[in-house]
């Protein structure tokens, strides 16, 4: 007959053990040295609350502000080995478009943990992310609690466009200045965000292309978004599409680039924010706008 006593002391004993070991990986993931490349990273980083544990991120993270206080790795595509192992991560967490891959192996040979995450530019894609990071950082009860905000925030957002509305002809432009503009087309972010507000893109070219006062007359948009990392320079603006549609209905709006085109934890905000650019109420026009 099987010893009852001894055998709740050894299933006493298994749970002191268990509860040992996730308390230890609880202090481990705590005290991480952690280097994020790739501003959406970045951003789940800090609002999972562990944006203390950051040494170091790369260019493109400059959200929250916090961020852009930290040493800076460089570029993501173009990364060094001695420039990441310089601030002494633990791990390094970094999007799929980050290279060199050399780099990263190099630092898991030096003993760095590595963690890649796809860049998927949809909504499921934010929250693959969030999962990927919180797992790493071992917050995972705060990451069921920011992938159910992002989801809510966003299709919440998307139920405002009226069921039956007219898809509208975008064009998106990355940035305004003395070089000209730069207009997206398709497989670029700018495209992902366009089919999530079902609005169509006025470029049917891959990637993005210069795009003259011309080239804008003929493809005659009836919204222009511009996403700008500065200030926005409505004058180049005005110069290159005063022919369109979309200048004679002012309709031309700049929207701050991390936002718009980050697929991270603003997505719902930048949704929001497009619906009323893309599909406006008939209270007012539409006036060349900026969103920090």
């Amino acid at each position: 007959m099987p010893n009852t006593k001894t055998g709740w002391i050894n299933a006493a004993v298994w749970l002191v053990l268990f509860l040992c070991a996730v308390t230890t990986q609880a202090e481990n993931s705590a005290h991480q040295r952690i280097v994020s490349i790739d501003g959406a990273l970045t951003e789940i980083v800090y609002a999972l609350d562990a944006g203390d544990r950051l040494v170091a991120v790369d260019t493109t993270s400059r959200y929250p502000q916090a961020a852009t206080t930290l040493p800076d790795v460089g570029y993501m595509r173009r990364l060094s080995t001695e420039g990441i192992l310089s601030v002494k991560p633990d791990v390094v967490i970094a999007s799929q478009d980050a290279g060199p891959a050399e780099v990263f192996e190099q630092l898991q040979q030096a003993g760095v943990q590595v963690v890649r995450v796809a860049a998927d530019y949809s909504l499921e894609g934010v929250i693959a992310k969030v999962d990927q990071v919180a797992v790493a950082l071992g917050e995972q009860q705060k990451g069921e609690q920011l992938k159910r905000k992002i989801r809510e925030q966003t299709q919440q957002a998307l139920a405002v466009i009226p069921e039956h509305a007219a898809a509208p002809k975008t064009l998106f432009i990355l940035g305004a200045g003395n070089r000209g503009l730069m207009a997206a087309g398709k497989n670029t972010q700018a495209q992902a965000m366009l089919d999530l507000l079902s609005a169509v893109n006025v470029m049917d070219y891959d990637s993005y292309k210069p795009v003259s006062a011309e080239g804008a007359l003929l493809a005659n948009p009836e919204v222009v978004v511009v996403a700008y990392t500065g200030p926005a320079d409505p004058q180049a603006l005005q110069n290159s599409l005063v022919m369109t549609a979309a200048a004679k209905n002012n309709r031309i709006h700049a929207i701050n680039t991390s936002v718009v085109l980050g697929f991270g934890p603003r997505l719902g905000e930048a949704v929001a924010e497009l619906v009323k650019v893309l599909y406006p109420d008939d209270q007012a026009s539409q006036t060349l706008t900026g969103t920090e």
